[in-house]
Parts: structure tokens; C-alpha cells; sequence
């Protein structure tokens, strides 16, 4: 009886021991997303930022899907490729 409950109470520990690996390994995967975070309920994933909009490069690149979200929100004419928004006849560009 002492053997059957010895053995039974290894595999249990194997079995939490090897989920805890499991766990270690998900919570090291890391992402990093080039123009910030893009949720698909969100639309499709704008394109990145043209290469002559200084703005977006450096230290606010990844701040672009984020722009592209809150202008898509905010103003219901808004173009991702060109970051500007229909008022009337004229395009404006898009500040948030």
C-alpha cells in the first residue's frame, strides 16, 4: 500500500512540475511589435508610415498603430495612408 502511495504521489509531482516549465517558457516569449500594438477586432493592420513623415521614426515609431486607432475613432473619413481625415471638400491632417 506505502509503494502504491509513494507512486502515486511522485507522477503528481512530476505532472505540476512539468506545467511549471510550461508556464516559465510562455511568460519568456516576448513580441515586439514594430509600429506598436494592432488589435484585428481593430480593422485591418494599416500600413506602415511613410518614410518622409519624420514623426514616426525613432522614439514615436511605436506609437503609429496606436495614432492610426484613436484618428480611426475619432474622425470617420480617416485615410491610415495618407494619416489625414475628410472635412468637407479639404483633407486635414490628423492630430491626436
Amino acid at each position: 500500500m506505502r509503494k502504491l502511495l509513494f507512486a502515486g504521489l511522485t507522477a503528481a509531482t512530476l505532472m505540476t512540475g512539468a506545467g511549471v516549465v510550461a508556464t516559465q517558457a510562455q511568460a519568456q516569449t516576448v513580441v515586439v511589435e514594430r509600429y506598436g500594438h494592432w488589435d484585428p477586432t481593430w480593422g485591418h493592420e494599416p500600413p506602415p508610415p511613410m518614410a518622409r513623415w519624420h514623426r514616426w521614426r525613432g522614439e514615436h515609431r511605436g506609437e503609429w498603430y496606436g495614432h492610426v486607432h484613436n484618428c480611426m475613432v475619432k474622425y470617420s473619413t480617416y485615410d491610415a495612408r495618407r494619416d489625414m481625415y475628410r472635412e468637407g471638400r479639404r483633407w486635414v491632417s490628423c492630430t491626436d
